[in-house]
């Protein structure tokens, strides 16, 4: 046979006696507005973002190209081109970067001024990756004197 089910008693506390008699807290039912942090700065680390990945794409397709165009033909419109194209590189690889690092390190946004940063770093070591700044710099000099 099954054992009884024995019913477990709890032990009951004394009353309290009140002394007086305590208001009941209002409660108010009234919503509370949070303000939402803003969102505009997403927006412009996206914009910086697109524009540095897009800008340097496209301006070191068009390094290359005038390379391509030096291979065949050494013209002072092709090292012009080639010297504008640079530049452009340099702005976009280097400019938006370390304007967005500074731009959020003013704003006190430091995980976005750590990413920038990072990205600073990361186009300035391909750069580098592709020519030393001496190059760069002596490039620069003559496709823009021209």
């Amino acid at each position: 046979m099954a054992p009884k089910k024995r019913k477990k008693t709890r032990a009951r506390r004394p009353a309290a006696s009140r002394t007086h008699a305590t208001p009941p807290l209002k409660v108010s039912r009234t919503p509370l507005r949070v303000d939402e942090p803003p969102r505009w700065p997403m927006l412009v680390w996206s914009l910086l973002v697109v524009v540095w990945v897009l800008g340097s794409l496209t301006a070191l397709m068009g390094v290359m190209a005038s390379v391509t165009v030096l291979l065949d033909d050494v013209t002072d419109q092709a090292r012009r081109q080639g010297a504008w194209a640079l530049v452009w590189l340099l702005g976009c690889g280097l400019g938006v970067p370390l304007v967005g690092t500074v731009w959020a390190a003013l704003l006190r946004r430091r995980v976005a001024a750590a990413l920038f940063g990072c990205a600073f770093v990361g186009s300035a070591v391909l750069l580098g990756l592709l020519a030393s700044p001496g190059e760069i710099w002596a490039a620069l000099r003559t496709g823009l004197a021209l």
